[in-house]
């Protein structure tokens, strides 16, 4: 035994190799070797010392496998005690059970027993009602086959007394007894089998047959006049057999009173001709009305005849003129042919507005239908409609006619306004239009409040008129067609109408006032009439395009390019104006660069050239203003005017430098004062005071001056020092760009010698980058790239010349500007080119204006002559 071990410890492990053994040296089995544990437990002669303790431990655990074998014998003794008591209730439960089904057995054959005792005593009883259900079934057939044969007899007697006595027949005991033998008959139709069931049932329909035959002769007799008073039961008669005989009637009575109509009308005769179209319908009308005073009672309210014939006549109707139409060769496009078309579908229209109208409270309470009759005849006339169109246009072309008429040419508003016949002149298209020459036969235009031309108006009504016509024919491809005729006549309004009554540029630069007046108001009123057309317009493809179907055919209504020609003729419009602006502001930039500004020592209020800016706009403002309709124009005219007159400044600026500081100054209050200036523009226009108080209206003016002015403040600061004069450039202009800064020194003549220019240069170009860095880290403002202002500013004359007054533009208003004030130059303005010119600017006029400013500005005599001799041999040249 291992040292350090105890027996127990010993043992234990003893047992856990047990386990791991195999089953034949288990201590259970019977080939068990204690020799093995023997040794396992004993492996030398130093463990026999523990063999006492040994004994004692196997020897408890006999005592303990003892009391188990007790225990379990014990346990298994009591469950077979109680297993003999459960063995013998099972057993008296099976025997009971076995009564049970006994019981069963005798129980089912004694209820089938009981059932056939019963069934025995009740078959008897179970024949005898069936023999009472099948006789009182017999005696209820022959009932009814009695009452049906004494019904159909007595219809037969009643059919025969009526055709015996030649007289008219009572369809009320007709109705009566044709409806109890058809109500019986229902019974027998299972019985058909049976021949005289058959047979009865043939000679019934045989009857009917007859009776239908009967009612539609005196229906015929009752159309050529011979009446019968219950022609109503008839009609309930033929209820009776089924709607198809009621529609058979309908139709025959609807033809049979159409059948003259059909005759007289016929599409090869002359009264079947589309000019004998308004004699079908009061045929008709005709017809209708007798059927409503002498035959609508007798049908019920419920067939709805009046209907029905209308209806008829219309089907009827529409393949004679569709017939009559395709074998007409005058339609094919002749002047002729179209007033046909127009005055059949004149008639038709009104003939279909009638049938609306007629049958508009047909419907009882119990019908909630509407009966419409629109295009039930006349969309026949839909293939023609192309011939149609071209009329309007024909009918259109002369409204066009009277449009030129001089007389009305000029009417607005629906004011006929006065032009002499004699103040007529012929244009270079041929055409005449009144003259504005500015003698006493000019135009008359009044002094209402300028609208837009009558014309316009009239032509919309027109249009207008046309397509109400023909929606109610077709909302299909003809409007497609029509849309293309109102783009053309728009069109042909623009150039033949509006167009040449534009004055001339040289009509609105005259010398005449009354000349330029009747000018600004011709170009207002077509300005006006221009707008109201382009709106016009498109409400008028608005409206179309909902109405065409289907909604895939409206990309192909486009008003597109007539649009844009009348807001290019706002734009020639609004253009013709600025250019009076302009010319008349020409003076004013004169006086601006004609004056000695370097004997300018201070800043004494605005400058005069300022003064004469001032009064020409309110003189232009007040004439334009009043004439122009719409608020939106006055504003956009105004934004223009600024621009305007923004670069005429900054064209003639540019060519007074160098630019002194005291100059800048000047300039700078000249600037504000301006800007004050066109903040009060529109309150000279009725109702401006909605624009002046518009923010985008005072975001505009600023946007538009403060470049400028802010480039002052840069040429306001000395020179020198450079850092301060850098410092003030990066302050208002904000940009990093050398190039636009080498443009304000030039501005200040700094770089006036080109030999030293480079030199000079670069010595700026130092100074710049140096005073960037510095600026930048004390004020960390991050400095645009380039001014866009400066960036476009352009100094060198030649190219002042091509650019819009200095700068480089990129919109076509501006380009227009710039070439109607580069035309305007001081040669054209003292020469002799234009006669109305010289008479308002002559020599006196000149020698007066210069001696005035010659002596405002306290200069030398003798330089004055000079300048003055200079000045006469630019304007010789």
């Amino acid at each position: 035994m291992t040292r350090g071990i105890s027996m127990r410890d010993e043992l234990i492990h003893a047992s856990n190799q047990e386990e791991l053994t195999d089953t034949e040296d288990h201590l259970s089995s019977s080939t068990y070797n204690p020799l093995t544990d023997i040794t396992t437990l004993f492996r030398d002669s130093s463990d026999l010392a523990s063999l006492d303790q040994l004994l004692a431990y196997v020897c408890g655990y006999k005592l303990d496998i003892e009391k188990e074998i007790l225990k379990r014998e014990h346990n298994y003794n009591d469950q077979a005690a109680n297993r003999t008591d459960s063995v013998s209730e099972l057993t008296e439960l099976g025997k009971k059970l076995d009564q049970l089904m006994d019981d069963f057995d005798d129980m089912q054959v004694l209820a089938e027993d009981t059932g056939n005792t019963i069934n025995k005593m009740t078959v008897n009883i179970k024949r005898l009602d069936n023999c009472k259900k099948n006789l009182t079934l017999s005696m209820t057939i022959m009932k009814r086959l009695q009452m049906l044969l004494t019904a159909y007899s007595s219809l037969e007697k009643l059919l025969n007394s009526n055709e015996d006595k030649n007289g008219e027949r009572n369809y009320n005991d007709i109705k009566q007894m044709l409806g109890v033998v058809l109500e019986l008959m229902q019974h027998f139709q299972s019985y058909k089998s049976i021949d005289e069931i058959n047979t009865l049932d043939k000679k019934i329909m045989s009857t009917k047959n007859r009776v239908i035959d009967d009612i539609f002769s005196d229906f015929e007799a009752e159309i050529k006049g011979k009446t019968n008073s219950t022609l109503a039961d008839a009609c309930e008669i033929l209820s009776m057999f089924g709607e198809a005989y009621e529609t058979r009637l309908q139709s025959w009575y609807v033809n049979a009173l159409l059948k003259d109509l059909t005759t007289i009308f016929k599409s090869s005769e002359e009264a079947g001709s589309l000019d004998n179209i308004k004699r079908r319908y009061i045929f008709f009308q005709r017809i209708l009305n007798d059927f409503e005073m002498h035959h609508s009672k007798i049908f019920p309210k419920s067939w709805k005849m009046p209907i029905l014939l209308a209806k008829k006549f219309c089907t009827i109707t529409k393949e004679d003129l569709s017939e009559v139409m395709r074998n007409t060769p005058e339609l094919n496009g002749s002047s002729a042919g179209a007033k046909l078309i127009i005055s059949a579908l004149t008639e038709t229209l009104q003939f279909e507005n009638y049938l609306n109208e007629k049958f508009q409270m047909f419907s009882d309470i119990n019908d909630k239908s509407v009966y419409k009759f629109d295009k039930l005849i006349s969309n026949v006339f839909e293939p023609f409609l192309n011939i149609w169109i071209d009329h309007q246009g024909t009918l259109i072309e002369k409204q066009f006619l009277e449009y030129l008429n001089p007389a009305t040419m000029y009417r607005k508003s629906g004011v006929a306004d006065s032009i002499p016949q004699d103040s007529l002149t012929t244009n270079k298209m041929g055409q005449e239009q009144a003259r504005t020459d500015g003698d006493q036969n000019s135009i008359v235009l009044g002094n209402e409040e300028i609208n837009v031309l009558e014309s316009s108006a009239d032509l919309f009504r027109t249009f207008r008129q046309v397509l109400s016509q023909l929606i109610k024919l077709t909302r299909g491809r003809p409007l497609i067609k029509l849309s293309q005729l109102f783009s053309k006549d728009l069109m042909d309004y623009n150039k033949r109408i509006l167009e040449p009554m534009l004055p001339t540029r040289d009509d609105i630069i005259s010398a005449y006032s009354k000349n330029q007046k009747e000018a600004i108001e011709i170009i207002c009123l077509v300005l006006n009439t221009a707008d109201y057309c382009s709106v016009t317009v498109s409400q008028l493809e608005e409206r179309l395009a909902s109405l065409i179907t289907p909604d895939t055919l409206q990309k192909a209504i486009d008003f597109s390019h007539t649009k844009d020609s009348y807001l290019k003729l706002i734009s020639d419009c609004i253009n013709l104006i600025l250019a009076k602006f302009d010319n008349d502001l020409q003076y004013s930039w004169r006086e601006m660069t004609n004056n000695n500004w370097r004997l300018q020592n201070d800043v004494d209020g605005e400058s005069r050239y300022v003064s004469t800016i001032k009064k020409t706009l309110n003189d232009d403002c007040g004439l334009i203003f009043t004439s122009l309709s719409k608020p939106a124009f006055i504003r956009h005219l105004i934004d223009k005017l600024v621009q305007m007159i923004v670069n005429s400044f900054i064209f003639n600026f540019t060519k007074l430098k160098p630019i002194s500081e005291v100059m800048a100054e000047q300039f700078t209050l000249d600037l504000q004062t301006l800007k004050s200036f066109f903040i009060d523009i529109p309150t000279k226009a009725p109702n401006g005071s909605k624009i002046k108080s518009s923010r985008s209206f005072m975001n505009s003016v600023n946007n538009s001056l403060q470049p400028i002015i802010s480039l002052m403040k840069v040429l306001m600061t000395p020179s020198k020092p450079i850092d301060s004069y850098l410092v003030s450039y990066f302050s208002n202009i904000k940009d990093s760009n050398f190039t636009n800064f080498v443009k304000t020194i030039k501005l200040k003549g700094l770089l006036g010698n080109e030999l030293t220019s480079e030199k000079e240069r670069f010595k700026y170009q130092d100074a710049f980058k140096a005073q960037l860095r510095v600026y930048q880290d004390q004020t960390d403002e991050q400095l645009s790239e380039s001014n866009k202002f400066l960036e476009k500013l352009n100094l060198d004359p030649k190219s002042n010349k091509v650019t819009n007054f200095g700068f480089k533009t990129e919109t076509e208003d501006s380009n227009e500007i710039s070439r109607s004030s580069s035309a305007s130059n001081i040669t054209n303005f003292f020469g002799g080119g234009n006669p109305s010119r010289r008479s308002l600017f002559n020599g006196g006029d000149i020698e007066k204006n210069f001696v005035k400013t010659l002596t405002d500005n306290r200069i030398n005599i003798n330089e004055n002559i000079r300048n003055f001799g200079k000045l006469f041999k630019k304007g010789g040249n």
